[in-house]
């Protein structure tokens, strides 16, 4: 992989593991309402993401290149699809009339609220997760490790 996917693809890692705490932390705001909800919050803030994600990646297309932008475009298109399914799961008892647009216009909120909550949700991490967040937890550690891996690949390149 060249230098510049490999900073793409940091970016993205990046993203996950910084805006899974605060997601995790607004999801559960007022009461626990279980895994779906959690991973519905932390997808969402993370769907927020992809649009400014794509500016970078249509910013630095010639070093990036075609099969990687096109690769990210169908990925981003999947997860926006599983996303809307798994909000669309958890909210069906709230809102019967939760829509794609209802959805397109929370996932930027959710972004901004998981980058708000960042800091204040670390602080309180011992409180944050419940037991059934423990697949959430294992991705965090996961996604926060290949992160580091890659930033160490790329310091040494």
């Amino acid at each position: 992989m060249k230098r510049e996917q490999l900073k793409f693809l940091l970016v993205n890692l990046l993203a996950l593991a910084v805006l899974q705490p605060g997601a995790v932390a607004f999801a559960n705001f007022d009461a626990p309402y279980g895994f779906l909800k959690d991973l519905s919050a932390w997808l969402e803030a993370y769907v927020g993401t992809i649009p400014l994600v794509l500016i970078y990646a249509f910013w630095n297309r010639e070093k990036l290149g075609k099969k990687v932008i096109g690769g990210y475009l169908i990925f981003a298109a999947l997860l926006v699809s599983f996303s809307y399914y798994i909000s669309k799961l958890v909210v069906a008892d709230i809102n019967p009339n939760f829509s794609f647009k209802d959805f397109l216009i929370l996932c930027p909120v959710s972004m901004v609220l998981a980058l708000m909550l960042f800091i204040p949700s670390l602080i309180h991490i011992h409180r944050l997760y419940y037991p059934y967040d423990l697949p959430l937890i294992i991705a965090e550690l996961l996604v926060s490790f290949a992160a580091l891996l890659l930033y160490i690949k790329l310091r040494k390149s």
